[in-house]
C-alpha cells in the first residue's frame, strides 16, 4: 500500500488535552497518514494553530508532524456541533485527492498500524466504509464499539462483539469512508452528515444513505481505536438521550424505502411502545416525548426533501432480533 492515503478529520471543541492525545496517538501511526484537519467549532478560548505548532514541535509526543502541512486548523467562531464541523474539514480536504477520509472523535486515540488495518479492510473487502474496533480508553479490554447495529424496531446500537449483529455501518467516533462515498454523500443537499442532527445518529444516516447507494461496510478487527466518551454532552445526559431518540426516527424516515417502511411498520411501532416503556420507567418520559414530538414535525419533510434519491431496502442489513439487552 502506498503512503500518504488518509485524510483524518477532528472536530474539537475545548478538552485541549483530549485533543492533543489524539494527535500524538496519529503521530505514532503516520505510515498512510497524509494529513490532519483540526476543526475548532468555536472553542473559548479558541485553539490557536501556534498551541497546535507546540504540539507537532513536542517531540515526546507529535514530533512527526510538520504543523500547516501535514496538520491543519479550522477555526469557527461559533459551536457548529459535530455534523457541521465534520463537513467543513472534509469540504477543505476533498479537492486533494486522498483515497480514504477517517472521522474520529477528539477523545479517540489511533493506535499503531490501525490506520493500514482499515485500509486493507477496505481494499479486502471493496468496502466504501470501515469500522475498526473501538475499546475503551479507561478499560482496554472492554469493547466500546464494534460499529453499528440497527434492529427491526428501530433501534441503533454499538455492537459489543463481531456476532454482535449485521454491521450496518462504523459509528462516527472513529469511521473511515472511501473517497467515493464521501464525494457522493457530500452532493446531498445536507452535505456528508446531517448538520440539522447537530450530533448523535448522523452516522447512522450517512450509513444508510451511503448503503442504499450500494456502497458496502467492513469491519477491521486488526484497526483498534481507544474511546474516552461521553466527550460531548457527558454520559447518558438528558442532551444526549433526547437526539438519540429523535435523530434516530430522522435517519429512518429520511432512508427508509416506501416498501421496507410498511413491512417494518408493526416492528417500528412496538420499537416506540417499549421505548416509551423504558423512559417512564426511568423517570425520563417527558423527556421521551419531547423527543418523540420534535421527531413527528420534521420528519415528513425531511422525507420529502431526500425524495428522488436512493433508499434503504435491504432488510437483511438489518438486525431481526426485535430487542438487544444491554
Amino acid at each position: 500500500m502506498s503512503r500518504d492515503r488518509v485524510d483524518v478529520i477532528v472536530v474539537h471543541h475545548g478538552h485541549k488535552d483530549l485533543t492533543r492525545r489524539c494527535l500524538q496517538a496519529l503521530a505514532a501511526d503516520t505510515a498512510l497518514l497524509r494529513s490532519v484537519t483540526i476543526v475548532d467549532s468555536g472553542s473559548q478560548p479558541p485553539l490557536s494553530a501556534a498551541e497546535v505548532c507546540t504540539w507537532c514541535d513536542d517531540k515526546s509526543g507529535a514530533g512527526e508532524f510538520d504543523a500547516g502541512s501535514d496538520v491543519h486548523l479550522i477555526s469557527c467562531s461559533d459551536n457548529v456541533g459535530f455534523s457541521a464541523g465534520n463537513n467543513l474539514g472534509l469540504a477543505a480536504r476533498l479537492g486533494e485527492g486522498a483515497d480514504y477520509y477517517l472521522i474520529l472523535n477528539n477523545d479517540a486515540y489511533v493506535a499503531p498500524g490501525s490506520l493500514a488495518g482499515m485500509v486493507e479492510a477496505a481494499e479486502t473487502f471493496e468496502a466504501g466504509m470501515v469500522a475498526p474496533a473501538v475499546y475503551s480508553a479507561n478499560d482496554t479490554d472492554a469493547v466500546d464499539r464494534f460499529g453499528l447495529t440497527l434492529t427491526r424496531t428501530g433501534a441503533a446500537y454499538d455492537r459489543k462483539f463481531e456476532a454482535d449483529g449485521p454491521l450496518l455501518c462504523p459509528s462516527g467516533c472513529a469511521a473511515l469512508y472511501r473517497r467515493d462515498v464521501v464525494l457522493a454523500l457530500m452532493e446531498d443537499a445536507e452535505g456528508f452528515f446531517d448538520q440539522g442532527f447537530v450530533a448523535y445518529a448522523e452516522d447512522l444516516d450517512a450509513g444508510l444513505r451511503a448503503r442504499a447507494r450500494g456502497f458496502g461496510v467492513a469491519f477491521a478487527p486488526s484497526a483498534v481505536i481507544l474511546h474516552e466518551g461521553g466527550g460531548s454532552f457527558g454520559k447518558g445526559s438528558d442532551v444526549s438521550y433526547s437526539l438519540r431518540h429523535r435523530n434516530t426516527v430522522w435517519a429512518i424516515a429520511k432512508n427508509y424505502s416506501r416498501g421496507l417502511l410498511l413491512r417494518e411498520a408493526p416492528c417500528l411501532l412496538l420499537g416506540q411502545l417499549l421505548a416509551l416503556f423504558n423512559a417512564a420507567q426511568s423517570g425520563r418520559l417527558r423527556l421521551f416525548l419531547r423527543s418523540k414530538r420534535d421527531a413527528a414535525r420534521l420528519a415528513l419533510t425531511l422525507r420529502k426533501q431526500a425524495s428522488g434519491r436512493p433508499r434503504f431496502s435491504n432488510r437483511g442489513a438489518l438486525d431481526r432480533r426485535l430487542w438487544l439487552s444491554r
